[in-house]
């Protein structure tokens, strides 16, 4: 058992200094924030094993409440830099696993309450950490994968301290710690290295801009734009890989936004808009199908939306596309749209 012991702590302190370094290249390709805290949360969770093997078990708790408290910081600025929440002071919601360290450290006496309390509260926002990833769109599956195998870690975790003394659990529980300590290092270097995480600056070169196209431009523009990372809203199943398509569809499932849900769209469409900017790439916004939008909601909320997209164009130079059957609007609908692209 003990040099089954030493060759996991081994195995977990290489993984978790190897995720660090893989969220460090992160940081400095895609210029979010996120990765540089969870490289440092991963850090201090390798300073925890050290602590262990030297049986400190203060520092242990000390360390493992940092590890937890940064981890979940990092998670939620992982969630604002997706534009899936809003946070003024995110850090204020990491702080109860330090506070709750120092409480039981100074007013704890056996291990149970000193030790103890700490690292179940410590395990418990590891897996608040994880939840926070897991709940990343769907069209972020690395994310989701990553998070659910972190929220198994801090759930393992946080049996510590009620079957620590178990003997027969020991070796079992030392094993699933270590494997869920890899597979979560693994998939979060996964996470942060893939392109929806970091983005790619495109081969083909944009123009900022809005335009209003008709159907008869499609199929020149988006084969033009095919290997383009672009944001899209179509009436058809997107057909390009390197496209980010939503279908506008009153069918629910994934990649489908129903068609009354203009606050979704416009949403999505900031969100997508602010990384490409963070990434210096022109963020390309195509939409089709208007007409199936008006018949939805009317036409002065599409116009509005309209407007509102193009505004969002301008302010982060973005090319903003919008395809219409020219046939299906009558001169005054025309009038109004055409104004809306001429910046009027």
């Amino acid at each position: 058992m003990g040099v089954m012991l030493i060759a996991g702590q081994l195995l977990s302190l290489f993984a978790k200094v190897a995720v660090a370094a893989f969220l460090l290249k992160a940081y400095l390709h895609s210029g979010r924030r996120s990765p540089i805290y969870l490289a440092i949360a991963w850090l201090v969770s390798a300073v925890v094993v050290l602590m262990d093997t030297l049986d400190m078990e203060t520092l242990v708790a000390v360390f493992y409440a940092l590890f937890s408290a940064v981890l979940f910081y990092g998670s939620l600025l992982f969630l604002i830099e997706e534009g899936q929440v809003s946070l003024k002071r995110p850090w204020i919601w990491a702080l109860p696993p330090i506070v709750g360290t120092i409480y039981s450290l100074l007013l704890g006496s056996g291990w149970e309450s000193r030790v103890g309390v700490s690292y179940g509260i410590s395990a418990f926002y590891v897996f608040l950490a994880g939840v926070t990833i897991a709940s990343a769109e769907a069209d972020f599956p690395t994310a989701r994968r990553a998070g659910i195998a972190l929220a198994l870690f801090g759930l393992h975790e946080m049996d510590y301290p009620v079957l620590r003394d178990v003997q027969w659990f020991a070796p079992i529980g030392f094993a699933l710690g270590a494997f869920l300590t890899v597979l979560s290092a693994y998939l979060m270097a996964k996470m942060v290295l893939s392109e929806r995480f970091i983005g790619s600056k495109p081969a083909v070169e944009v123009k900022p801009g809005v335009r209003l196209l008709t159907r008869r431009d499609y199929e020149r523009v988006v084969t033009h734009l095919k290997d383009y990372p672009v944001l899209a809203f179509l009436r058809e199943p997107n057909t390009f890989p390197a496209w980010t398509g939503y279908m506008l569809t009153a069918v629910t499932g994934d990649m489908r936004i129903h068609p009354t849900n203009l606050a979704r769209m416009s949403e999505i469409v900031s969100r997508y808009l602010r990384e490409a900017s963070a990434q210096d790439v022109t963020g390309v916004v195509v939409i089709d199908g208007v007409e199936f939008l008006v018949t939805y909601n009317g036409l002065q909320p599409v116009l509005k939306f309209l407007a509102t997209l193009r505004d969002m164009a301008l302010v982060n130079r973005a090319l903003l596309l919008v395809f219409i059957e020219e046939g299906a609007w009558n001169p005054k609908e025309l009038s109004m749209l055409k104004r809306i692209f001429a910046g009027e």
